[in-house]
């Protein structure tokens, strides 16, 4: 259910620290369902710290998540996956001496139901619903266009295709809103291209918006419908992407005198 104000993941005045560094102060977002909001800013920053917030891997000092107005802010990231809040990280996190299909189906694990008894004895239940999601995980494998590569062993795969594989299983969670940490990041020009694609289609043809975190900064113009721009743990600017690019704050801080096209 899309809350009435149209936003389905909100930060309100998220403060973080660490020791005595301030890695968040009184940061607020809101994430409109069917959008991809991208977060820029210079290394540092607090990016980052502010997804793995979100996400639940930190707890903010103060302030409050909330997904679908429900605040979330004491729940854990296995709770949080269960929830919809679906996540990939800076660094691959697939398993290499598994095959790519395989990898996509841990991501079913925390939809599983039943006990040992059933896996134990290979219950009819349990049989339909292995079949269901090894359906899906050929959906899946369909999108991000690895059928010749279901059977290949992740290790042997090329970076750009592990990443895809990383984005798999995350999809494989059934996420209603997709949390991406630099999924570009070591990526070459054409692998970025592809990549941009497949986040664009995951919210157009499945309705998921997407949080970005990119230093690529023609990506994040092309792709976003709305940018959130942090300078050490503050947010600076926020706005459709053709207003952030003339920002003279943003320009200062981060753009610097390099052209970006919008």
């Amino acid at each position: 259910m899309t809350p009435a104000n149209g936003s389905i993941l909100e930060a309100r005045d998220l403060c973080l620290r660490f020791g005595a560094v301030e890695a968040l102060r009184s940061v607020s977002l809101a994430v409109q369902a069917g959008s991809i909001h991208a977060l820029i800013g210079p290394n540092g920053a607090g990016k980052s710290s502010l997804l793995n917030c979100l996400s639940g891997f930190y707890r903010p000092w103060s302030g409050a998540v909330l997904f679908q107005d429900e605040d979330i802010s004491t729940a854990r990231p296995p709770m949080r996956s269960t929830l919809g809040i679906g996540r990939t990280f800076q660094g691959i996190q697939t398993y290499p001496s598994m095959t790519a299909r395989d990898n996509i189906l841990t991501g079913f694990h925390s939809r599983m139901s039943g006990g040992v008894f059933a896996a134990l004895f290979r219950t009819p239940a349990l049989i339909r619903q292995e079949e269901a999601f090894t359906a899906r995980a050929e959906e899946i494998i369909a999108f991000l266009e690895l059928e010749q590569d279901r059977h290949r062993v992740v290790g042997d795969m090329s970076y750009g295709l592990r990443k895809r594989v990383d984005l798999g299983r995350a999809l494989a969670t059934d996420p209603k809103i997709l949390i991406m940490d630099e999924p570009m990041a070591g990526m070459s020009p054409e692998e970025k291209g592809d990549l941009a694609r497949f986040i664009l289609d995951i919210r157009d043809h499945f309705g998921i918006p997407v949080v970005l975190v990119e230093h690529d900064m023609d990506v994040v113009m092309d792709i976003s419908d709305r940018v959130t721009v942090l300078e050490f743990g503050e947010v600076i600017a926020e706005g459709p992407p053709e207003r952030i690019a003339d920002d003279e704050r943003v320009i200062t801080a981060y753009l610097g005198a390099a052209e970006v096209a919008v």
